[in-house]
């Protein structure tokens, strides 16, 4: 903001810190240790998160959720259809999985957030907040405007990125008005197959695009994070109960009873994680998607016919089908 308007500085300034707080990274993602008077409380959970754009270190948080698909801690693995990206400690990019529009082949640099499209990743820079996309571009999913953003989103065929003072912008694909968010601020952001979802700083879940099998119809209530998948949407209580709303065909709303942390929506299954970090998954279970392996997951990101999450020791592990070596994440560890 300009010098010359302080008190729009000082109110940029305000909500910075209360992003921080309650991001500090929603997306894996959220983010400080202050609290957001207006945001609701968040259950117990140890997640790392990113800070806003322009602070340049890392802060690990109690007391956090978050929502794999917006506002990462530059790493948690991310990926909705056949491929995973993650961050490294350093904040190097990686990908791995079908890469047909070279949606796995990431530029150099160091970002703090990371998200993985239909066709397309995007990520947003460490040292200034600006979003960077690679992969297809067909109806400009992957041309970003040029400003900083604080969390980001890659869906279907378009995109959604929250700016500073909490607002919402899309690119791309805009057939159900997907790409046309409605007025802010919003605290998180998920962008999924044909519609996008977000949460208010009251914790009020609002959504917009296509609403087929009512997946963009949230219920009444305050939400901890939300993540969108293709027909369906899911979200955490302030209890840590799931709910999940849209298509069925599989049972993926269909969620289990129980207090989690963290949730991801895939195409047409869901997972999300116990308390405890103990994986959980439901819906479409062909090729063993919604089959976790046993112990611990500080995140997790369940794409089309895979699902991926990181260990307590930060490796990555994956599940499902491999036909891509979507499956088949490369070795080493990932900033959590």
């Amino acid at each position: 903001m300009p010098s010359a308007e302080p008190e729009k500085s000082d109110v940029a300034n305000g909500r910075r810190q209360r992003f921080g707080a309650i991001i500090a990274l929603i997306v894996v993602a959220l983010m400080a240790s202050q609290s957001c008077d207006s945001a609701p409380d968040l259950p117990p959970r140890i997640v790392i998160v990113t800070p806003p754009a322009n602070t340049p270190t890392t802060v690990e948080v109690e007391n956090v959720k978050e929502d794999v698909l917006v506002r990462k801690t530059g790493s948690l693995v991310s990926g909705s259809s056949h491929h995973t990206c993650a961050l490294r400690e350093n904040g190097a990019a990686e990908c791995w999985g079908r890469n047909d529009y070279d949606q796995t082949d990431p530029p150099t640099g160091s970002f703090v957030a990371i998200s993985g499209g239909w066709q397309h990743t995007c990520a947003l820079r460490e040292k200034d907040g600006v979003a960077e996309c690679w992969g297809d571009n067909g109806y400009g999913r992957s041309d970003p405007p040029a400003s900083p953003f604080i969390a980001i989103s890659a869906g279907g065929r378009h995109t959604c990125a929250l700016r500073e003072d909490g607002e919402a912008e899309c690119w791309g694909f805009n057939d159900y008005g997907q790409s046309n968010p409605p007025a802010g601020p919003f605290v998180a952001i998920s962008a999924g197959r044909h519609h996008t979802c977000a949460l208010r700083e009251s914790g009020a879940a609002s959504c917009w695009g296509d609403n087929g099998y009512g997946r963009a119809g949230p219920p009444d209530g305050r939400f901890v994070a939300i993540s969108s998948g293709d027909g369906h949407t899911c979200a955490l209580r302030e209890s840590g109960a799931v709910v999940c709303w849209g298509d069925n065909y599989f049972g993926q709303i269909d969620s289990p009873a129980g207090s989690f942390v963290a949730i991801s929506a895939g195409v047409s299954h869901a997972c999300a994680l116990r308390e405890g970090g103990a994986a959980e998954c439901w819906g479409n279970d062909d090729n063993g998607r919604t089959d976790p392996p046993d112990g611990s997951f500080v995140a997790i990101s369940a794409g089309q016919w895979h699902t991926c999450a990181l260990r307590e020791d930060r490796t990555a592990e994956c599940w499902g089908t491999n036909e891509y070596g979507q499956s088949d994440p490369p070795g080493g560890v990932f900033r959590r």
